[in-house]
């Protein structure tokens, strides 16, 4: 019998979504369910269904949307060790072409330093008002 795979993710993001919610309760914070290339006869069957209705491979688990002027933010979560595939780092650099703000995280103070970065306020960092 083949143990089930720990899920390191999940708690890490799980947590950024609470600070966010918490620090910005007026933005919306979504997660995006497109792993569609972990195998499994059920999943590969959500997986093409999720595909035919636009899912694609690669794409952030985190859509932030803040007020309009800020413009949105995709996360990428990773648990410590873990790096992100090559459907991911193609999708990441194609929404960054787009001009998207796309990041790689592994906590709340990864998400912290890329919105000081991306010049979004938060009350952790005293960047500037956003």
């Amino acid at each position: 019998m083949k143990a089930r795979p720990i899920d390191r993710e999940g708690p890490v993001q799980k947590a950024i979504v609470q600070w966010l919610e918490l620090q910005f309760p007026n933005w919306l914070v979504h997660h995006c369910k497109t792993e569609i290339n972990k195998g499994g006869l059920a999943f590969m069957k959500e997986a093409a269904r999720g595909k035919s209705l636009g899912a694609k491979a690669g794409f952030p688990d985190l859509l932030v949307l803040p007020w309009s002027h800020i413009g949105p933010v995709l996360l990428e979560v990773k648990a410590e060790g873990n790096g992100t595939s090559q459907a991911q780092k193609a999708m990441h650099e194609r929404l960054r072409a787009l001009g998207y703000r796309v990041a790689v995280v592994r906590s709340i103070e990864d998400v912290q330093e890329h919105l000081a970065t991306w010049g979004i306020a938060t009350f952790s960092n005293e960047k500037t008002g956003a």
